[in-house]
């Protein structure tokens, strides 16, 4: 057998073996540490990533699904992949009604003094007919004072109450008009103003049908602007304003697609470690930040990957999306279509947010091996950002909804969605879907985004390459209901459970969701230099971690005798009638004051730090699945 073996084997494959073998690695560790190699010296003597990004943005410009730009890069994308030797194809994702482009646009005031304007429209929102003057008029405040002076309206531009968030004027996911906006298109208004901050937001108010198209210019003016016509009119001025807006609808239904590239896999083709960030953009810009800077190194990666003559055991499958400025439309036909094969989808990694270099992931303890080989080779090119990897078992919240970005529909499914850390001073709320997302914001980031195309590169390859098995399990939340704290100190999450003392729980649970709510996450939002206020704290009191809120709890007591909990491992959780926290081993007596209301799930490295100067930051309650999100507190109500 041995013979025939060796007859088998070519000299250099033989050489290439012993040598394996007397330094300890097998031929494919071998292999694969060069591969790995490859991507790193093609990444680093070849860079590309602003080259899909200048072609993305300066040639393709914004890129609204249904729109030419859309379309036109779609299957530029395709064909690049291609060209590479990668497998690609556009996959429909949806349609839309109509399909809407726009052209450049211009304002001025004409009178008293000439001047340019800044402003912009919504995506899908009417142009004007050419070049189109007339005199800066008041709006109404009534339907009824509209048609008081729909004479004056006639020819004129109207200025309309209310701050500019970026949606149209109509309505964002239909087009209805109010009563007032129709009676400014009955009198025959050339279009309305309304005043934005600056940055200047612009988002879109997509139209439903061919038939219903919308006719009334909605512009959006610097309020700077806006305010200075307003006081003209005010004092008597007749300022007059000129405009002229190339938006353009053509009829539909106008289909949208995905790009998907695939390298297939050499051992394990039906398993999948996906990459990806989404391709569309809103076009009052170009696109640049939100999200070139997360589909050009993506892009890039690719290229690496194919230039390196990658032959991962697992297929890699990247997916530029279409829609997701619409509602994650892309992501979610996605998963729809290849709906069988969610559960051999290893992991998804999205990149979507401020361009910057990736500089470190957190994963579970389990898949701690590839990630390590995936830092191994980022040694002495990532000197300047670094790639610190962390491990933690903390389980994650896996999402019910689609919402925030493209990652969000593959956590619904179940599949691992790791987010790499991203080392940027980037203030990602100044192009957020404004006027300034454009080419030249994400050029001083070039040598990052370098870099976060090489560490996609290789994250994607020495998973999809690893030997080792990457196992779901514990990586998203059971079923349950739970209480998350956020402390300075790290977080903690303790479940809850109402059969043990069902007064008690239904209270906490009503206080925290009324009176503790965390705000809602705003990615435009200015990032705080400071942590907010504390809202309670945290100590470690005979061997029990103490957690006590600021802020009124009922003062009524409630008299409810603890049912047993059987089978208690690990710590237990207490509360009081003041709403204060024990966490305590199962063994641990508390006071009669105390009544037992769950156990302890994660979090033993936050417990370990705490101390008398631990703050609580946020506290939340978190409902999994049906019969917790059905489980009502104390004065609640369904739904």
């Amino acid at each position: 057998m041995q013979e025939r073996f060796n007859k088998n084997m070519k000299p250099g494959r033989v050489s290439v073996l012993a040598f394996c073998i007397l330094i300890g690695l097998s031929p494919i560790s071998s292999a694969q540490d060069a591969t790995s190699k490859k991507i790193v010296e093609i990444g680093t003597q070849d860079p590309q990533v602003m080259t899909w990004l200048d072609i993305l943005t300066n040639r393709f410009g914004g890129r609204m699904t249904g729109s030419d730009n859309y379309s036109h890069a779609a299957r530029w994308t395709k064909n690049q992949m291609q060209q590479w030797g990668i497998e690609a194809e556009l996959e429909e994702a949806g349609q839309q009604s109509v399909g809407f482009n726009r052209g450049p646009w211009f304002g001025k005031i004409l009178t008293p003094i000439e001047k340019p304007l800044r402003f912009g429209t919504p995506s899908y929102t009417a142009g004007t007919k050419g070049v189109q003057r007339g005199p800066a008029v008041l709006g109404p405040a009534t339907v009824a004072e509209a048609q008081a002076r729909m004479a004056e309206f006639k020819g004129a531009w109207v200025l309309i109450a209310g701050e500019s968030r970026g949606m149209g004027r109509d309505g964002r996911k239909e087009y209805k008009p109010d009563a007032i906006t129709l009676k400014l298109i009955e009198a025959g208004a050339l279009g309305t103003l309304q005043a934005g901050k600056e940055p200047l937001s612009l988002l879109d108010a997509k139209p439903t049908t061919w038939e219903t198209l919308p006719s009334l210019p909605d512009i959006k003016l610097n309020a700077t602007q806006y305010n200075e016509i307003q006081e003209q009119i005010k004092k008597g001025e007749k300022p007059e304003l000129e405009f002229d807006i190339r938006n353009w609808f053509f009829p539909g239904p106008v289909a949208f697609h995905n790009v998907v590239a695939r390298i297939k896999g050499t051992e394990k083709p039906d398993e999948y470690v996906v990459i990806g960030a989404h391709l569309d953009s809103f076009d009052s810009a170009t696109g640049a930040v939100d999200d070139g800077s997360g589909m050009s190194p993506t892009i890039e990666a690719m290229r690496l990957l194919a230039k390196a003559g990658a032959k991962p055991k697992r297929s890699i499958v990247m997916l530029a999306s279409a829609g997701e400025e619409l509602g994650i439309l892309g992501a979610a036909a996605f998963t729809e279509k290849h709906a069988k094969s969610m559960d051999k989808m290893v992991m998804m990694l999205n990149r979507d947010g401020a361009p910057g270099a990736i500089s470190g992931i957190t994963v579970p303890s389990a898949w701690k091996a590839p990630f390590e080989r995936v830092a191994k080779s980022l040694q002495g090119q990532s000197g300047e950002f670094g790639f610190e990897l962390k491990t933690s078992d903390y389980p994650r919240i896996r999402a019910e909804a689609l919402s925030g970005t493209d990652a969000s529909a593959f956590s619904m499914k179940g599949v691992p969605t790791p987010s790499a850390s991203n080392k940027t001073d980037f203030v990602y709320g100044r192009t957020w879907h404004t006027l300034l997302d454009t080419y030249n914001e994400v050029v001083p980031y070039a040598k990052a985004q370098q870099h976060s195309a090489i560490a996609i590169a290789l994250m994607a390859y020495e998973v999809a390459n690893a030997p080792e098995t990457l196992s779901r399990d514990g990586y998203y939340l059971p079923s349950g209901l739970y209480v998350e704290l956020v402390t300075n100190q790290g977080n903690v999450l303790v479940e809850l459970q109402a059969e043990l003392a069902p007064a008690n729980v239904g209270r906490l649970v009503a206080q925290l969701e009324t009176n503790f709510k965390p705000p809602a996450f705003n990615p435009g939002a200015a990032r705080l230099s400071t942590p907010p206020a504390p809202i309670g704290q945290a100590n470690i009191i005979n061997g029990k971690w103490e957690f006590r809120l600021h802020g009124k709890w009922p003062e009524t007591a409630l008299n409810e005798i603890t049912k047993k909990a059987a089978n208690s491992q690990g710590h237990v959780v207490a509360i009081n009638a003041q709403g204060h926290l024990l966490i305590a081993t199962a063994d641990s007596p508390f006071t009669n004051e105390f009544n037992v209301i769950g156990r302890f799930t994660a979090g033993q490295e936050t417990l370990n730090k705490i101390d008398s100067n631990t703050e609580l930051r946020q506290i939340r309650v978190i409902r999994v699945g049906a019969e917790a999100k059905a489980f009502l507190g104390e004065g609640q109500q369904k739904k």
